[in-house]
C-alpha cells in the first residue's frame, strides 16, 4: 500500500493498495478479475486490488488503519463465485484468514471463492455499492480466469 502526497507520486509502482487525503491526486488500480475497490472515508480515498491473496493477507484492513475507517465502498466489476473455481488447498488457506462464508460452489458444482462476500465482511458497516457485474460471464470486461485475457482495465478515484 502507498500513500499518495502529491500528484503523480507512486505513479506506475505495483502496489495492492493507494490512498491519500489530498484533492489533486487521481488514484488508479487494474484489475480484470480481482475486485477493483474504492474506498471512502471522512478525510481520504482509496482504490484497491482486491484479489484472493491481498483479501487473505489484510490489504483491506491495512488501507482502512492508514485511512481512517471506511464509511462508503464501491466494488466494480470481477470474477463472481458461480464462476470463480477455486482449489481446494488455495481455498482453505483464504477461508482460514477470512471464515468460512467466502467458500462457495460454481454454477457447475465445483469449490469457488466468494470474492463479494469476502470484501463485503471486511468493510464491516460501510455502506457497499456493488456493480453486480462478473468478469468470467460477458465479453464486456478483461478475465484472464474465463478468457486468458492480457489486458486490464482502470479504476480511478480522487477526491473533489
Amino acid at each position: 500500500m502507498v500513500e499518495v502526497t502529491e500528484p503523480g507520486e507512486h505513479a506506475g509502482a505495483e502496489a495492492d493498495a493507494a490512498f491519500t487525503r489530498r484533492r489533486g491526486c487521481t488514484l488508479a488500480v487494474r484489475t480484470a478479475d480481482c475486485a477493483p475497490l474504492v474506498l471512502v472515508s471522512e478525510s481520504a480515498i482509496a482504490v484497491v486490488h482486491a484479489g484472493w491473496r491481498g483479501l487473505a493477507d489484510g490489504v483491506i484492513q491495512a488501507t482502512a488503519r492508514a485511512m481512517g475507517p471506511i464509511v462508503e465502498a464501491h466494488i466494480g466489476p470481477h470474477i463472481r463465485r458461480g464462476c470463480y473455481e477455486f482449489g481446494a488447498g488455495d481455498l482453505d488457506e483464504v477461508s482460514s484468514a477470512l471464515g468460512d462464508h467466502v467458500r462457495a460452489t460454481t454454477n457447475w458444482g465445483t469449490p469457488a471463492l466468494d470474492l463479494t462476500e469476502g470484501v463485503r465482511r471486511l468493510l464491516g458497516g460501510a455502506r457497499l455499492h456493488d456493480t453486480g457485474a462478473c468478469t468470467a460471464c460477458t465479453d464486456l470486461f478483461f478475465s484472464w480466469r474465463a478468457r486468458a485475457d492480457q489486458a486490464r482495465f482502470a479504476t480511478l478515484a480522487w477526491l473533489d
